[in-house]
């Protein structure tokens, strides 16, 4: 399985580069970016168009990972209380263990009351 990971990815990479490569000219113009919002307006520098998308795919996998690390403190704090729920639940089986073991050794029967040696006596009613 990981070697078709890997030739996959490898044939991903290689179609990237592909289109980019065929469309060098579009990457490799100039544009600016300009930001207009009425009350703040910006203009970027001429800056390659691969930049730009450098930049926004860098963005992107910033706002994925804060996304994802806010998750992992979730499942954290939930791994925590369920540890900590385990935790009580073993220790109220190993009390109640010892409980039953107190019990059974207490009422353990005597030899001399043994059950074998007296008759069983049974009585059915006829209707």
């Amino acid at each position: 399985m990981k070697k078709v990971k890997i030739a996959f990815w490898i044939v991903v990479f290689g179609f990237v580069g592909l289109v980019i490569f065929q469309n060098k000219d579009f990457f490799m113009s100039e544009s600016r970016l300009i930001i207009d919002l009425g009350f703040f307006y910006y203009e970027t520098p001429f800056l390659a168009n691969a930049v730009f998308f450098v930049a926004f795919f860098l963005v992107g996998i910033l706002i994925s990972y804060f996304f994802s690390l806010f998750q992992h403190f979730k499942d954290a704090r939930t791994i925590k209380t369920f540890k900590a729920k385990e935790t009580s639940l073993v220790e109220t089986v190993s009390s109640l263990e010892k409980q039953l073991s107190a019990q059974t050794v207490s009422a353990e029967p005597s030899p001399a009351a043994s059950a074998v040696d007296e008759p069983v006596e049974v009585v059915a009613e006829l209707k």
